[in-house]
């Protein structure tokens, strides 16, 4: 396998009745290639009334990007599970090249099945998904937007939900902090854990210290570790005393899935 340093960026959009929305991106951020998908005309037989949206984008980036490199894809954009393959393929076959590949898929071009098909693409690899949209549109035949592109950056679902009370966890973390800083002591995250009922009392030990020791050793195994190690959601502080508890970016994002879930 080779693997070079260099970091080529590598596009990926769907041809559909608009030009800004699947031009802007490519143009603004100026990616080493292009995986331009179109509809499979013996799979659809409209595809062809699709073609001149087609050249007339594929024209204007070479225009504006002599250099890029444009590879155009025919596929079933009615197959939910072709459309996944087919990424998966591009995805795979690239990162055999250069590990350090950067894929972003514009899930504002096409339709709401590629748009969904993408995001569970994005999820299986790990990959950067992105919607466009501006604050006019055109109305036709169809709308389609114009004026000032913005570029809003998607983060899938987590491929598995995380454990219900992984959920609640995090949203007492939540809670807990004061709008004053960032963080929430362990201790007290413990004391409300066991007040919540959510973390067990391992009232047959006698002995203060050994009971902490146990219970901290629960609240680590249980909750803890898997927010911070596995899914990413907290960061704990490494002081030896008074340890604290934040909540990364991903911990903010899934907060907001879940808000009205608990």
């Amino acid at each position: 396998m080779i693997n070079i340093i260099f970091e080529p960026q590598i596009h990926i959009v769907f041809n559909s009745d608009e030009h800004e929305r699947i031009t802007f991106p490519i143009i603004s951020s100026k990616p080493n290639k292009l995986y331009y998908f179109k509809a499979d005309p013996v799979k659809m037989l409209s595809a062809y009334k699709y073609d001149s949206y087609f050249e007339k984008n594929v024209n204007y980036i070479l225009k504006k990007l002599p250099t890029i490199d444009i590879i155009e894809k025919q596929i079933d954009l009615t197959n939910y599970f072709e459309i996944i393959q087919e990424i998966s393929k591009i995805i795979r076959f690239e990162r055999e090249s250069n590990l350090n590949s950067k894929f972003y898929i514009n899930i504002g071009s096409g339709s709401k099945l590629t748009a969904i098909a993408s995001l569970e693409a994005a999820k299986i690899w790990n990959i950067e998904t992105f919607y466009v949209y501006s604050q006019d549109i055109e109305l036709g035949i169809g709308p389609k937007h114009k004026g000032k592109m913005i570029m809003i950056p998607i983060k899938g679902f987590p491929i598995q939900k995380p454990d219900t009370d992984l959920i609640k966890v995090i949203k007492i973390i939540e809670k807990m902090i004061p709008k004053n800083r960032k963080f929430v002591y362990k201790k007290h995250l413990l004391d409300e854990l066991k007040n919540k009922g959510l973390l067990d009392l391992l009232k047959e030990n006698k002995d203060y210290e050994k009971l902490k020791s146990a219970e901290y050793m629960t609240l680590n195994q249980r909750y803890l570790n898997p927010l911070e190690k596995d899914l990413k959601y907290i960061e704990v502080s490494d002081d030896k005393r008074n340890k604290k508890i934040f909540l990364t970016d991903e911990g903010e994002r899934v907060l907001k899935i879940f808000k009205y879930y608990i």
